[in-house]
């Protein structure tokens, strides 16, 4: 799943963005999830809710919160640097201001269609080499370890318990925000404090998980038709 975002106060221009893409869509078998904004506000409050886009096609000349406030938000407040942020503007030169916000790409108005898919490739690519590694950060220090080495994940309070091969990190997130990124990988919350790798499970019990390192997490009682079907579910698909 690759999720692109389009925010326009111009309807017509997020009409035009979103068929490029979904004739784009026809042509290749990953799945594309549009989702489109007239405006800043919705966007924003939209992330705030625990949302996130591989890819944001942002117009700068947008009244009350600009595309430039906008990129200002995410980066800084939200602490989001990994979202691609393709800016859109009827002016046909740079803006200083767009640096700070480091945006993949900018394109001038009218859009060229050829240009817009262009950019949604670069992302792909981009994300498909972001995501074969799990970053976070400790003090003002970034660290990246590959998906595969990762066990699982433990929330302990405000921090996470990151459980890997060749041993254990801790970092402050949330559980929902680390699921989040790592969903897609077949990782399973099992319990409201675990997350789990199913590559590294070497057995299901009924309540509980053994991992590949001889690990016993618990099963919370209330998932435990759930991930029963998920393990069957992925047991077919493997």
């Amino acid at each position: 799943m690759f999720k692109i975002a389009v925010c326009d106060d111009d309807r017509l221009i997020c009409a035009d963005i979103e068929q490029l893409i979904l004739n784009f869509q026809e042509t290749i078998t990953m799945k594309i999830e549009i989702e489109i904004f007239y405006d800043g506000e919705s966007l924003c409050k939209y992330i705030e809710r625990e949302n996130s886009f591989d890819l944001i096609f942002l117009d700068i000349e947008m009244k009350k919160l600009n595309g430039i406030q906008v990129g200002r938000i995410i980066r800084e407040i939200m602490d989001d640097y990994e979202t691609k942020i393709v800016y859109i503007s009827a002016k046909n030169h740079y803006d200083r201001e767009l640096f700070d916000v480091q945006p993949m790409h900018f394109l001038p108005k009218p859009l060229v269609a050829d240009k817009v898919i262009e950019d949604v490739k670069l992302a792909i690519r981009l994300a498909d080499k972001r995501r074969g590694s799990f970053t976070y950060k400790k003090g003002f220090e970034k660290y990246s370890i590959p998906i595969k080495d990762i066990l699982y994940f433990e929330s302990l309070n405000r921090e996470i318990r990151m459980v890997h091969i060749k041993g254990e990190e801790t970092f402050y997130d949330s559980i929902e925000n680390v699921l989040k990124r790592v969903g897609q990988y077949q990782f399973l919350q099992i319990h409201r404090s675990y997350v789990v790798n199913y590559v590294h499970i070497s057995r299901f019990k009924y309540d509980a998980v053994i991992m590949t390192n001889n690990d016993l997490l618990p099963i919370g009682q209330s998932r435990r038709k759930e991930i029963r079907q998920i393990q069957l579910s992925l047991e077919k698909d493997n």
